[in-house]
């Protein structure tokens, strides 16, 4: 188990020669989690974004959004028990087994509109940036509470890196102008 370092598939552990029982027992001593059919990472594998990373590896189209997006930004104080996810419309849900998501289903138009690359050690992961996850917050407000969404405005109003054009522009985009415009107005 010491050779691998991170991610192992089921046909690297049969080539190693273990079975399937074999797979199983290193799940149940907790040296592995298994995070989708077929793909394991070791257990003690910690870093910033773990579950992110995870994520990706299982399935490197999908886009980290929602409350986890806020988090990652430090646009919220709001800690999710899921990993919230995005995916193009028109593919399949994937079949996480760890971590547990929620997924957003995105127009195929908008799906890689603000969308920016992280590398967490050799792996990355896709994340909307702050820019579009506060504009996603505003368009999933029912879902999410409106208290976060302006949360998310008022923290990104804070940051010296804030880019107010920007924001502007993807709220036309998104089509959450005429909702969070008024709110801006009022921050700035």
């Amino acid at each position: 188990m010491k050779k691998f370092k991170g991610y192992i598939t089921t046909k690297e552990f049969t080539a190693m020669g273990l079975r399937s029982n074999d797979i199983k027992t290193l799940c149940d001593n907790d040296e592995i989690i298994k995070i989708k059919q077929g793909l394991y990472r070791q257990f003690d594998m910690f870093g910033q974004n773990q579950s992110f990373v995870d994520i990706s590896v299982a399935y490197p189209r999908v886009v980290i959004a929602g409350f986890s997006a806020l988090v990652y930004h430090k646009l919220t104080t709001f800690l999710p028990s899921k990993v919230t996810i995005a995916i193009n419309r028109t593919e399949r849900p994937p079949k996480l087994l760890y971590p547990p998501t929620n997924i957003l289903f995105i127009n195929e138009s908008l799906f890689n509109y603000g969308v920016m690359e992280v590398k967490e050690g050799k792996y990355s992961f896709k994340i909307y940036n702050a820019e579009r996850t506060i504009c996603d917050a505003f368009k999933y407000r029912n879902q999410m509470g409106m208290d976060i969404a302006k949360e998310c405005l008022v923290e990104y109003m804070k940051r010296k890196d804030k880019n107010i054009n920007k924001l502007y522009e993807m709220s036309e985009k998104l089509k959450v102008k005429k909702i969070m415009e008024p709110w801006l107005m009022a921050l700035v």
